[in-house]
């Protein structure tokens, strides 16, 4: 045990009496090769006029204390999509609410 503190203790005295070297690593600002290109502005058309709104036909209704705003095929046309007609039959019966009706 004596005989590697002092081995340590020696490389540690002979490692600081040796001169300084100068640094000769530099670091390279492009470290991990990620070169990429500045992004590119957004194309803006400065003459461009939002839409005349048409009136609505139907109106938002409150329905339960929630509103309830109707769909607008002009806005999404696929928002209003149809169920496929797979003539499958369902037996549970259709029981209306009693507490909320519009």
């Amino acid at each position: 045990m004596r005989s590697a503190v002092a081995f340590v203790a020696g490389a540690l005295a002979f490692a600081l009496i040796q001169p300084v070297t100068a640094q000769t690593f530099k670091v390279d600002p492009d470290l991990f090769g990620q070169k990429k290109p500045a992004p590119k502005p957004p194309k803006v058309d400065w003459n461009w006029r939002p839409p005349v709104q048409q009136p609505q036909t139907r109106r938002p209704s409150v329905v339960c204390g929630m509103i309830v705003i109707p769909a607008d095929p002009a806005i999404d046309p696929k928002i209003a999509v149809k169920p496929q007609d797979t003539r499958t039959t369902f037996t549970l019966t259709v029981v209306e609410p009693t507490v909320c009706k519009p």
